[in-house]
């Protein structure tokens, strides 16, 4: 028996090292991996004098001996704008590998000369080259915008505590994201959560058909790091309350869309940056704001969206609620612009 096991057990191993032979080996060889890193193909793009304003693009092409980390930077020489694109591979295939002119993160790129740069992990070499941008990509192409372009909607509502101090709930023209307007929201109310929002009604049930999980919801938030209130953040709230009116109560500052018995969602979003960045999120990602509310189904139809809110909340530095001791006397800044709805991928993707 002991016999009949050993043989069984040597043919077992033997089958293994037969299906480990050089002739099945898939992938490069060892040689290869840790060999010197060579260029098969030079450095190429598709597109020299790109004009994203008519959704033309720039593809990138290389090949290399073996598959390593690379990484393309777009450089603009005179906004400073940034694009960052990386990967693991031999090739880099200009069908796959584009770019159509945004950047990873503000500021924008405008029309301007950009410099190329191909690096590797662990690898000395770089590939350079150089672009102009004939037009700029546009970032108002989204179902549903609200640029501040035109002041504050007339339909929309503005509410602040008017017990703070330096509140700016209000549109300014000084630093806009884009265009030439913004909204400003901050100010010091040392001792509660709250100091403001900003209530707009929406209508987009005749323009979309997609799914929770294909529609974005992209921002613009500006804030500073001087001084700056180390617990300070917006809420996004979103209504689907198809039942009652935006502005059931005119008598009041905000919506009736958004009670605690409604179907609302929300969005926490910690602002703790210098500047401008914009900020995208999934509508499925958002969670309902009171999800033991009975008699509410939450079930997250974009159709049905009726009403955003954008809060501008801070931790308590006094009083009764004081968590944040360390910001008394802090002003918050939590800046918006540029409120756009996407679909299928985030505005700074598309």
């Amino acid at each position: 028996m002991k016999i009949k096991t050993k043989i069984i057990l040597f043919l077992v191993v033997l089958c293994f090292l037969h299906s480990c032979t050089e002739k099945d080996f898939e992938g490069p060889s060892i040689e290869i991996l840790y060999g010197d890193f060579e260029l098969i193909e030079q450095f190429k793009l598709t597109n020299k004098n790109p004009s994203f304003l008519i959704n033309e693009k720039v593809g990138f092409h290389c090949e290399f001996n073996k598959p390593v980390e690379w990484k393309i930077t777009i450089q603009g020489l005179s906004t400073n704008a940034k694009k960052e694109i990386a990967g693991f591979s031999s090739l880099i295939d200009s069908n796959s590998i584009v770019w159509s002119g945004g950047p990873s993160q503000v500021p924008f790129f405008s029309e301007e000369s950009c410099a190329i740069a191909l690096t590797f992990e662990n690898e000395i070499d770089t590939l350079r080259d150089t672009i102009i941008i004939v037009s700029a990509k546009s970032y108002e192409n989204g179902i549903w915008v609200e640029n501040f372009e035109n002041g504050v909607p007339s339909d929309g509502l503005i509410n602040y505590n008017t017990d703070g101090g330096g509140m700016t709930f209000s549109v300014s023209n000084d630093d806009p994201l884009l265009g030439n307007s913004y909204f400003k929201m901050g100010g010091r109310v040392n001792w509660d959560w709250a100091l403001g929002s900003l209530d707009l009604p929406i209508d987009i049930d005749s323009v979309i058909s997609q799914a929770a999980d294909d529609l974005y919801i992209n921002i613009g938030i500006l804030s500073d790091l001087q001084d700056l209130h180390t617990g300070q953040f917006i809420n996004i709230l979103i209504s689907e309350e198809t039942s009652v009116y935006f502005n059931d109560n005119p008598n009041n500052n905000t919506s009736e869309i958004f009670e605690s018995t409604m179907e609302v969602y929300k969005m926490k979003v910690p602002v703790d940056w210098d500047g401008w960045q914009i900020k995208s999120f999934k509508y499925s990602d958002f969670e309902p704001r009171d999800p033991t509310s009975p008699g509410v189904i939450f079930d997250k139809d974009p159709n049905n969206i009726r009403a955003i809110r954008i809060a501008c909340q801070a931790c308590p530095s006094t009083g009764v609620q004081e968590n944040c001791p360390e910001n008394l006397g802090k002003d918050v800044r939590t800046d918006i612009d540029h409120i756009i709805f996407t679909v299928n991928s985030a505005l700074l993707d598309q």
